[in-house]
């Protein structure tokens, strides 16, 4: 599962709250729910998870629905 689409599962899932959304994608990634290819800014699942939460609201795919193929 790609990162965003573990993300937009959570929002889907919980609804827009940040907190519970960056918790429970952190926990995900470290058991291995979902991963990174590479980690060059050293930063930690929590870290990552409010990069990504406020790269998705900003661009606004966290709400979109993935279409499938």
């Amino acid at each position: 599962m790609s990162q965003r689409d573990y993300m937009r599962r959570l929002f889907q899932e919980y609804g827009d709250n940040e907190d519970v959304l960056i918790s429970n994608y952190a926990e995900g990634e470290k058991r291995g729910v979902v991963s990174r290819g590479s980690n060059m800014y050293e930063l930690s699942p929590e870290e990552y998870a409010q990069a990504l939460y406020n790269d998705g609201i900003r661009k606004g795919w966290i709400v979109q629905i993935p279409v499938k193929k």
